[in-house]
């Protein structure tokens, strides 16, 4: 994945969260701003981080992320956008 569609991915992900930032490609990586003073930056990983794909940067804290869902369930955490209730998804036929 590249980092312009790493950052699409990110800038479409809070937006279903409904989190406000903003989501820059910087030479470093893949930089979130929010509103409140929140900085994250997803680095890729080098090859002998393997299995790691994505480093996931705030101050103090480095977390490692295997893969797409890790990182956004990481990322997600980071904000605190899980910390709503979430509804629930049911499938049912059509009532006639």
């Amino acid at each position: 994945m590249t980092p312009p569609d790493l950052r699409a991915l990110i800038a479409d992900s809070l937006a279903l969260w409904e989190v406000q930032g903003r989501v820059m490609v910087l030479e470093g990586g893949v930089v979130l701003a929010t509103p409140d003073g929140a900085r994250l930056v997803v680095r890729s990983a080098t090859a002998e981080d393997r299995p790691v794909r994505w480093w996931l940067e705030r101050p103090g804290q480095r977390r490692p992320c295997m893969g797409i869902p890790g990182l956004l369930r990481t990322l997600r955490n980071a904000l605190g956008a899980g910390e709503a209730p979430v509804g629930r998804l049911r499938m049912a036929l059509p009532e006639a």
